[in-house]
């Protein structure tokens, strides 16, 4: 258990992919996402998650963190929304809300996440974004 927090969330029908060029920060939210039960796919870099995205593979969610080499989570984001609109991505950065939060939202993020990340206020997001979907 990461932290040592217990979370009362079950994505366990849920798929979510998650793109982060840094393998330590994947592997942690990973870990947190498994301790929830949600199934997850790895991009390791934008390209990737294009890739993956113009498969029939489905998610429910993305995590895309936005500084990454080849393809940046922006430019990653624009194109996964034109094949997905309905997608909900969920932009991750170690930067400030107000250096990219305009630039996230005209790349088509639905939402913005600052590292570290605060793990519960992730899941209730999740939650939310799921709560539509149905």
């Amino acid at each position: 258990m990461v932290g040592g927090d217990k979370y009362d969330f079950d994505f366990s029908d849920k798929v979510v992919l998650v793109v982060e060029d840094n393998a330590i920060s994947y592997k942690l939210i990973a870990a947190v996402l498994k301790q929830v039960k949600a199934n997850v796919v790895y991009a390791p870099n934008g390209r990737q998650a294009i890739d993956i995205c113009s498969t029939d593979q489905h998610f429910d969610l993305i995590f895309m963190d936005l500084q990454m080499p080849e393809v940046d989570g922006l430019e990653a984001t624009r194109k996964i929304k034109k094949m997905r609109p309905w997608l909900p991505v969920v932009a991750t950065t170690a930067n400030t809300y107000d250096e990219n939060a305009e630039a996230c939202r005209e790349a088509g993020c639905d939402a913005f996440l600052t590292k570290p990340l605060q793990f519960r206020k992730m899941f209730e997001l999740m939650q939310a974004f799921f709560d539509r979907q149905e």
